[in-house]
């Protein structure tokens, strides 16, 4: 990414969803999240939301939120009320969909989250028949999704794969997504961000005394 669109970059944590203007770069770092980006050229507009559960259920029932994005299920038509697009367009909108990786590890009760948020996103775009152009979901990887809004481009970077330079931004990304998760989902969200940030940290650091510290400071910033 160049200077320019570093300096041009929005970044969507967890539960959010923005809209970019000319020249923004929308950013999301994913493990078990789920990003959902729409692109309309037609409209000249781009959205990214960082959803962290399939629906309201997942989380024991609990109302959605207002006017975010944790859930999946409520994600997907406010990405498209945000952007203004009616129904007789939805054939213009082009979606990429990443993330939903497998981070836990075999934390009793969170296996399967990735899965179920990848799930969700495909049936709530496959029931408005929105048209996916890019996938890159599951495994065990996390995941940087960039949307930018000027050149109405994409790009989806495994964490760990060539991205080693920016270990230390997603570590800071990880730690603030993790207080909002913390503060947004309660004590069950919040075990379930520090065992997925702690894996994000595991991924991204460069030696054993980098991994460790990572570790202990993200899974600090959740407990």
């Amino acid at each position: 990414m160049s200077a320019i669109a570093i300096e041009h970059t929005r970044h969507v944590w967890s539960g959010q969803l923005q809209v970019g203007r000319d020249g923004d770069v929308l950013s999301a770092l994913l493990g078990s999240c789920v990003g959902i980006g729409m692109i309309w050229r037609a409209g000249g507009r781009c959205a990214l939301a960082h959803c962290l559960l399939p629906d309201a259920s997942a989380c024991g029932g609990g109302a959605d939120d207002i006017d975010g994005a944790r859930y999946v299920s409520a994600a997907v038509p406010r990405l498209l009320h945000a952007l203004g697009v009616r129904r007789e367009q939805y054939g213009q909108v082009e979606v990429v969909l990443a993330g939903g990786a497998s981070m836990l590890g075999g934390l009793r009760g969170a296996d399967g989250v990735g899965r179920r948020n990848v799930a969700a996103a495909q049936a709530q775009l496959a029931q408005r028949g929105l048209r996916v152009v890019h996938l890159d979901v599951g495994g065990h990887q996390g995941r940087r999704l960039n949307i930018d809004c000027a050149g109405h481009a994409y790009t989806v970077l495994r964490v760990g794969e060539g991205a080693q330079a920016r270990g230390d931004a997603d570590a800071a990304a990880g730690m603030r997504a993790a207080a909002e998760v913390r503060a947004a989902a309660g004590a069950r969200g919040a075990a379930h961000c520090a065992a997925h940030c702690a894996a994000l940290a595991r991924s991204t650091a460069r030696s054993t005394a980098q991994r460790t510290a990572r570790v202990r400071a993200l899974a600090g910033a959740c407990a």
